[in-house]
This record gives C-alpha cells, structure tokens and sequence, in this order.
C-alpha cells in the first residue's frame, strides 16, 4: 500500500498530465450525452405517399365497335349471325383508390345502336362493370385495367332479341390530372363474351368487342399533382 505522503508527491505529476491532454479528448466526455440528446431531423414525406383514400367520379363518352361474332341471342342464332353496328357509348365511372397507384373501379354504360342487316332495327348495348386499376402516382398518370362484369344486348325478337351475358375485360389509357381535384382521362377496352359458336351449341369461344372513350374525373382525397416533394 503506498503512503499518503506518496499520493501527496505524485498529485501534482497526474494534475500536469492531464492539463496536457488534447481539448478535444477533454471535451469528448461532455460532449456525448448533448450529441445523443439531439434529436435526427424526419426526411420529408413525398405528397403520393401521405394520400389515402381517395374518390373518383367521372363520366365517359365515345365508341362501342360490336364483335361481330358475338353470342348476344336471346332467340335461336340465325345463319348467318346478325352483327351489331358500332355505335356511340356514353356511361359512368366511379373509382376507389386506398394509394394513389392502386384502386378498384366500377364502370356502367349504354351504347344506342342499331342491328346491321337490311332496314335495321334500332338495338341497344349495355355493360356494368369492375376492375383493379394499376397506375403510376404522376401528374400525367399511364394506367391498366383487368376485371369482369356483364355485357348485354336488347332489340326486336326477330332480330337478336334479349340477352345478357358474363364478360371479362382489359384495358389502359391515360389521366392527365389537370388539377387535384380534376382530372381528364383516355380508356381503350378490349371486352370478351361467349362468342356466336357457344351461342349455336358449339365449343366456348370469345369474342371481341373494342371500347374507346373519353372522360373526365372529379377527384377527392388527392394533395397534389407531383409526385415528389421539392422541399
């Protein structure tokens, strides 16, 4: 054990080292516990992120082109099939999207046309429709559509007659959000229903029938047009 009168001799030796440390080991101590205590500033949050639930209803007009093979009989299928002329479309559309980059959507529409024989007679085409929807959270918005629903034909009975049938359909287009709370859109469809031969007693086959419209969208839940925050 060393003496006191030892530890008395040596204070003055260790009070010199330390005065000879370098300030910023004698700082580093006291430093620490206030570097900790400082709080990480949170990165901004880009806008697409923040959105949540957001609504869109809008309306829709342009062209439906009937197969011409389709199955829509509601009488005997006559030989040959009797086609529908294309005709002008026009319905409603109303979407849900949790994110801005997917949603679900249900479509309805009606397209006045007329059955493409001799002195026609006027017929009428209707869809109702649903689909997930895919799309890019920008301000000019490319975008995809798959889903199923029901596509029906009515005219005279010795025409066509009435018949509804199950339908499936893909699709994409484009939305140009003009603002947060519009928006203009663009649709192509390609709509598939039992064809002429499943309608005559055949093998089931599809046919094709060709959708292209154009629309606008009012919007609700949206914050902004970007996609990123600048600050």
């Amino acid at each position: 054990m060393m003496r006191p009168s030892t530890l008395l001799a040596l204070a003055p030796v260790l009070a010199s080292a330390l005065a000879l440390l370098p300030p910023s080991l004698a700082r580093a101590a006291d430093d620490e516990p206030a570097a900790e205590a400082e709080a990480k500033p949170e990165k901004p949050v880009a806008p697409w992120r923040k959105e949540l639930h957001m609504i869109e209803v809008g309306w829709l007009m342009g062209a439906l082109f009937p197969a011409k093979d389709h199955g829509l009989y509601g009488v005997e299928p006559p030989a040959p099939p009797r086609s529908f002329k294309t005709g002008f479309d026009i319905g409603l559309r109303l979407a849900y999207l949790p994110v801005r980059f997917v949603g679900v959507e249900i479509e309805g529409n009606v397209s006045p046309t007329k059955v493409d024989v001799e002195e026609g007679k006027r017929a009428v085409l209707f869809g109702l429709r649903g689909h997930v929807i895919l799309q890019l959270p920008t301000r000019i918005t490319p975008f995809i559509v798959a889903g199923g629903g029901m596509f029906g034909g009515s005219s005279k009975d010795e025409l066509v007659g009435k018949k509804v049938d199950g339908a499936l359909h893909v699709g994409g287009g484009l939305k140009i959000y003009v603002s947060k709370w519009v928006a203009i859109r663009i649709d192509g469809r390609d709509i598939m229903t039992p064809s002429y031969a499943k309608a005559a007693g055949g093998e089931l086959s599809y046919a094709h029938h060709g959708e292209f419209t154009f629309g606008v969208s009012f919007v609700w839940g949206r914050k902004g047009t970007k996609m990123w925050s600048r600050g």
